[in-house]
């Protein structure tokens, strides 16, 4: 069982982070390596070291890594594949001799009849086994998923499953070697898994440095390497384009801000020459002459007034003066025309008010003359205009006297005035005591 996990440790749970982790195992091993071959900056004229250089960029690198994680995956199978096949077979052999001593010590304390070192070669041996036959299990399925298209998903959890078979197939093996219960069991197999992964990190680390070294170089030399210089130039040449298209832009935006300057003076000219033509002599006249056409004598007046004040010495002071006249004589015969207008209606009011005033004394005045005369008159007006009411209510007077003309009925009667918050609001018959 050592031996498997050993080998899961380094052969799956690398592979099971997919493309991540072979990043890191990159960066990782640059850390080991003093030096990664020819592999150098490509962007330094081929000085340095690249592990060093990758190390102290990870951040900037990270895109790079990300976009051909892929790529890099597949490529770099085989090395990894070698790598792991090594570590797995040193943890093979060293995790034998170790299970060998724990199974003794362990029957020796849960299972003393069983305490022999045949047995305890034999479950090494089984154990052994099932490892390989699990890491064989595992590498075969490495090589037929790697080329499919969700190699990164589908690696995990293919070795996943397989861990759970080789997981349980190990307590089994146990149960059966040496007797004990399930718990007990369980408990021995996560020992072995603890003192066998420390184990594994120990084997790790002068393979790595012996086999890992040189795989890495060459893969670094020769896959990485030449893209990550491809990419360097790409970006330069993006830059070169980009730069240049920059350059263009900013030059139209500059033309653009220069155009819109331009436009911005000569609004502000235009502005200046309109508010110039405003206040000179011709355009104040010109607007005085247009009150004037549309009945603004009172503006029209004032301005021509005040026209020789504000234009000293203009050719057009004679005709404002005349302008004045005119404007004046019109005024005059306005107030004229309006006071003989004021007195023709009172004359007409008078007389309306006379007759209506005599067909009330005959009795045949038409109640809708008098709704006419009396709607919205208040209490003041009605009296003025009927006397005082033969009787009132709080919102009504009553005149008894014969003074409305029924046309319907031929019926004379009185006349009732309502009001609402002192004003007529409607008039009508009063039939009351007479």
């Amino acid at each position: 069982m050592t031996r498997g996990f050993a080998s899961r440790r380094l052969g799956v749970v690398h592979f099971f982070y997919g493309p991540a982790l072979l990043s890191a195992l990159l960066l990782g091993a640059a850390t080991v390596l003093p030096v990664f071959g020819q592999a150098t900056h490509p962007a330094a004229d081929n000085s340095g070291d690249f592990g060093p250089y990758v190390v102290q960029h990870q951040e900037t690198l990270a895109p790079f890594f990300s976009k051909n994680a892929g790529d890099f995956f597949r490529q770099a199978m085989p090395a990894l594949l070698s790598v792991a096949g090594w570590v797995v077979f040193v943890s093979m052999v060293a995790g034998w001799g170790l299970d060998v001593l724990m199974s003794r010590a362990y029957a020796f304390f849960y299972a003393p009849a069983l305490a022999h070192w045949k047995r305890a070669i034999l479950y090494a041996t089984g154990s052994l086994f099932l490892s390989f036959l699990y890491a064989a299990l595992t590498g075969l399925v490495l090589v037929l998923l790697s080329g499919a298209a969700q190699a990164q998903i589908l690696i995990p959890l293919a070795a996943l499953g397989l861990l759970l078979v080789a997981v349980v197939a190990q307590i089994v093996w146990i149960l059966y070697l040496f007797r004990t219960d399930l718990g007990i069991s369980s408990v021995f197999y996560l020992a072995l898994v603890i003192v066998h992964g420390v184990a594994s990190f120990l084997i790790t680390q002068p393979i790595l440095g012996s086999r890992a070294s040189p795989d890495i170089t060459n893969f670094v030399d020769r896959v990485i390497t030449p893209r990550l210089q491809a990419e360097a130039q790409a970006t330069r040449q993006q830059l070169a384009t980009v730069s240049g298209g920059r350059d263009s832009a900013q030059s139209k935006v500059t033309e653009c801000q220069d155009e819109i300057t331009q436009a911005e003076s000569e609004q502000a000219n235009l502005r200046r020459e309109i508010e110039q033509k405003k206040n000179s002599d011709i355009y104040t006249l010109a607007q005085l002459l247009k009150a004037r056409a549309q009945g603004d004598l009172a503006t029209a007046r004032q301005g021509l007034a005040g026209f020789g004040a504000r234009f000293p010495g203009s050719p057009l002071a004679a005709l404002a003066r005349a302008q004045l006249s005119a404007v004046e004589a019109q005024i005059t015969a306005a107030d004229v025309q309006r006071k003989q207008q004021e007195a023709d209606d009172a004359r007409a009011e008078a007389a309306a008010r006379a007759d209506l005033l005599a067909k009330a004394a005959k009795g045949t005045a038409p109640l809708s003359e008098m709704r006419h005369a009396l709607i919205g008159k208040s209490r003041a007006q009605v009296k003025d205009l009927l006397g005082p009411p033969s009787d009132t209510a709080s919102d009504q007077w009553n005149y008894g006297q014969r003074m409305i003309l029924n046309p319907l009925t031929g019926e004379q009667t009185g006349l009732s005035v309502y009001f609402n918050e002192g004003i007529v609001q409607t008039v009508d018959y009063h039939r009351g005591a007479y």
